[in-house]
């Protein structure tokens, strides 16, 4: 089937991916703006992105309680777009180290500080192998790499809604399995 302006709600209700795609192609403008202008300082491009993510992850998941036209679309995802950068905000004003991770000097590693990240990173690479090759490359790619989800869709082949749900869903996975391994 095919999605349209029509019937993109419809499907988006029941949890259709392609009706993601359709939503994110038709709306990342106006999601990206509304962002843009609700951050009082402008902060870096991955952060802005992440938070572009998880506005439409975040109305993917909570689809069914819309009700209403393809105009109350529209607005039901701007102010989820709007309540998502202010959640951002609060979240970087509780923790500046957040924005400043390039303005801080340095400092020398302990011997101890220096296998507790060893540890950490072998236990990242456990955890990350839960993933497929596909989902691991991304998060490498996100992470690691510090690279778009535009330049890792184009990258890999693969369209940026596909990037960001493989994002979305290999977080919940990770965090699964992260809570799984704690209270097992």
């Amino acid at each position: 089937m095919r999605i349209t302006s029509d019937n993109f709600i419809k499907h988006f209700k029941r949890g259709k991916e392609a009706a993601l795609e359709y939503v994110i192609d038709e709306y990342i403008g106006i999601v990206k703006a509304v962002i843009y202008n609700t951050f009082k300082i402008k902060y870096d491009r991955q952060l802005i992105e992440e938070c572009i993510s998880d506005t439409f992850l975040g109305a993917f998941e909570n689809a069914k309680q819309f009700k209403g036209n393809q105009e109350d679309f529209r607005k039901w995802l701007c102010s989820i777009a709007k309540f998502k950068a202010i959640d951002y905000q609060r979240k970087i004003y509780r923790d500046p180290n957040l924005l400043n991770i390039d303005d801080q000097q340095t400092p020398v590693i302990s011997a101890e500080k220096e296998y507790l990240t060893k540890e950490t990173t072998e236990e990242l690479y456990q955890v990350l192998k839960q993933l497929g090759e596909i989902d691991r490359d991304i998060f490498t790619m996100k992470y690691f790499l510090n690279m778009r989800n535009n330049d890792i869709a184009n990258q890999l082949g693969l369209s940026k809604a596909s990037v960001d749900n493989r994002l979305y869903r290999g977080k919940k996975k990770l965090r699964e399995f992260h809570l799984g391994g704690i209270y097992s």
